[in-house]
């Protein structure tokens, strides 16, 4: 097996404060972490946050690189109600902001569904509304200049929904100028077969022939329903659609990209035992300072 290039990490909870989160992120052997900056269900602009510093120096010395926070769900710049579309633009330039100001890397947001009329309109609002919520953001950050990077992730397809094939994940990195997320449980229910082996490596080929060197970090969930079923849902790995001896394939087909997961919390022991796993599968429990 070759040497381990991809950092690897989880979504850790911020209930308790950015201590106890940076606590959680050592206890599992976290080399990077994602987090909410507000409230994902709700549209309140996130307030600045005392533990702040607390979290900006603790993120350094764990070595957590990158650092990521996931947007609002709420937030859907592809929408056709212009509303809606204005909403979620100022509400992504806020969480850049106040995630800047945490020393986060990278803003994960999702596409968004264009509500029906169609996927070249909603890809032109998509493209539009990122453009506009980082210039937005530059202003909101003032001479700070702390502003994270929002990156794109893939969806299942369901619906109305954008950005569930590679190649539409390839427009928004060559029209916006933006990297992208990719999450292998959407990717496997949008239809991309990860279940054996010599899949798992074509699915890799396919994805870095297509968007090439901007993804910026993989969601590595396991898939909880069918492939091509559109359905979202994670679990742990090795306990979904994907069998473990899957995963080192896609891992060799992306060298050196970031590896966050969104499975499910199953008490800190459990939890740090599937980082330790996915270590294994990506090569070993030593990352290799040469590749990343």
């Amino acid at each position: 097996m070759p040497e381990r290039t991809n950092r690897i990490g989880r979504h850790l909870r911020t209930s308790g404060g950015l201590g106890k989160t940076l606590e959680s992120a050592r206890e599992l052997g976290c080399e990077t972490a994602q987090i909410f900056v507000s409230n994902p269900q709700g549209w309140a602009v996130p307030a600045p946050r005392a533990d702040a510093e607390v979290f900006v120096e603790g993120s350094h010395e764990l070595g957590l690189l990158p650092v990521i926070a996931h947007a609002k769900y709420l937030v859907n710049l592809s929408s056709p109600h212009s509303d809606l579309r204005e909403r979620s633009i100022e509400a992504l330039a806020r969480e850049l902001v106040t995630a800047g100001a945490l020393g986060v890397d990278l803003v994960v947001v999702h596409s968004g569904s264009h509500g029906g009329d169609g996927e070249e309109k909603g890809m032109d609002r998509l493209v539009e509304g990122l453009e506009r919520a980082r210039e937005l953001a530059g202003g909101f950050a003032g001479s700070s200049g702390q502003v994270a990077e929002p990156i794109v992730e893939n969806s299942v397809g369901a619906g109305t929904q954008l950005c569930s094939t590679f190649d539409a994940l390839g427009d928004v990195v060559r029209r916006a100028g933006m990297r992208v997320c990719v999450d292998t449980a959407h990717t496997f229910v949008a239809g991309y077969d990860l279940s054996t082996p010599d899949a798992a490596r074509l699915v890799a080929a396919e994805l870095r022939a297509t968007v090439g060197q901007e993804i910026a970090l993989l969601h590595l969930n396991d898939a909880r329903n069918e492939l091509g079923s559109h359905r979202d849902g994670h679990s742990k790995i090795g306990e979904g659609q994907v069998p473990v001896e899957c995963w080192p394939e896609l891992f060799a087909g992306l060298p050196g990209v970031p590896v966050v997961m969104e499975t499910p919390y199953d008490g800190s022991d459990s939890d740090a035992e599937e980082v330790r796993l996915v270590k294994e599968l990506a090569g070993g429990l030593l990352v290799s300072p040469g590749g990343v």
